[in-house]
């Protein structure tokens, strides 16, 4: 062994117990742990050492959210916080390397700023990301540029935006599996369907609070579509819209509402499992009960059904229309969250009748109020 090399050797050795094994890890594993952070959080690490300096430009999520700048503004259209925001947000994409976005999520108000938020999302769609994640306080949709509906690399996008959303001529989502709308307000009948037939790939649809009072026929068509959530605008008036899915590899459906849209389950020969909540709403306990049978006949061949206790009080005002009350022939487990209480007791034995197969039945009580999934575990 030379004596440079033993002299390195023993220096090695002698502060061994002061080497940065973080930072000799790989860039995939940095990039892996730093994902984790928020990107302000994320961009600190540049002063740490050399090794990091331009880790941050290269990083695979980025997440920018204003929401902390509002706690306690009063005028924050206006605040020196919110230009701060603003800029921090286009330095850190100006300075990113040409490397690909997993990830890019956005929560932001607009206010006069539309055209500088669309070209930030503009920014991602260059740089191939694959997740799209908005949550944008916004009444102008226009800040939603069109290049997102014919992003080719997109895989899940979700969208949360209080407003009407405009859907271009052409839409192209070759790889989108996940798609998630909050809030938006559909146009017309034929740009909506549009949207669904292009994502050739889906596997998962929530529409949550979307507002398709406007349209006379909603439809869902996908073939590869297999999960659906529609959580219902709370709106007391029935719409005279009808919602149609025709999705015959659909295995999964979760229904929160008050049927103000009549929803017809024309081809789900694949559904094994549906969770349905309905609240009553006085003065139209009748039309929406009769809806709602309408809607448990389109769930016959499922083998996992959750219901809750106010779906069931809701049927015992349907009257003759339980006559028509589907039979569920491979119905083997169903979940009841209720208390049992005379209506309620009633109207199990009256859907007990109609379940030949059913093996197991549980009853869990699950608080909940109007807006909130009464569903979703807590604790």
């Amino acid at each position: 062994m030379s004596e440079s090399k033993h002299h390195k050797q023993l220096e090695i050795e002698h502060t061994d117990d002061t080497i940065d094994y973080i930072s000799n890890l790989p860039d995939c594993i940095l990039h892996h742990i730093l994902s984790f952070l928020p990107t302000k959080e994320v961009v600190k690490t540049s002063v740490s050492s050399k090794r990091w300096k331009n880790i941050w430009a290269s990083v695979p999520n980025l997440d920018f959210d204003d929401t902390l700048l509002y706690a306690s503004e009063v005028d924050c259209q206006h605040s020196s916080e919110s230009t701060s925001f603003m800029n921090f947000v286009e330095r850190i994409l100006r300075l990113r390397d040409a490397s690909a976005i997993e990830k890019f999520r956005l929560s932001c108000r607009v206010w006069s700023n539309a055209p500088r938020i669309s070209s930030w999302i503009s920014s991602a769609i260059m740089h191939n990301v694959r997740e799209l994640d908005l949550c944008i306080f916004a009444e102008d949709s226009s800040v939603i540029p069109q290049s997102v509906f014919d992003c080719k690399s997109l895989v899940i996008l979700k969208i949360e935006m209080d407003c009407v959303i405009e859907i271009p001529p052409r839409i192209s989502f070759p790889f989108l599996k996940t798609l998630h709308l909050s809030l938006v307000t559909f146009l017309d009948d034929d740009s909506t369907e549009k949207l669904f037939t292009s994502c050739v790939a889906l596997e998962e649809l929530v529409l949550l609070d979307c507002d398709c009072g406007i349209l006379k026929n909603f439809t869902i068509s996908s073939l590869t579509l297999k999960r659906l959530t529609i959580d219902d605008l709370p709106v007391y008036e029935p719409n005279d819209c009808k919602i149609k899915i025709d999705a015959k590899n659909l295995t999964c459906l979760k229904y929160i509402g008050y049927l103000s849209n009549e929803i017809f389950l024309s081809n789900v020969p694949s559904l094994v499992k549906a969770c349905i909540h309905i609240p009553i709403l006085h003065g139209r306990q009748k039309e929406v009960a009769c809806r709602a049978v309408d809607l448990l006949k389109g769930l016959r061949n499922v083998v996992f059904l959750k219901v809750s206790n106010r779906t069931m009080e809701g049927l015992m005002y349907a009257g003759s229309m339980l006559d028509r009350f589907p039979v569920f022939p491979n119905l083997t487990h169903l979940v009841l969250t209720m208390e049992i209480g005379n209506y309620t007791f009633r109207a199990l034995m009256d859907l007990l009748n109609f379940c030949p197969t059913l093996q197991s039945i549980n009853l869990s009580e699950v608080k909940y109020s109007i807006g909130v999934d009464p569903y979703k575990k807590t604790g």
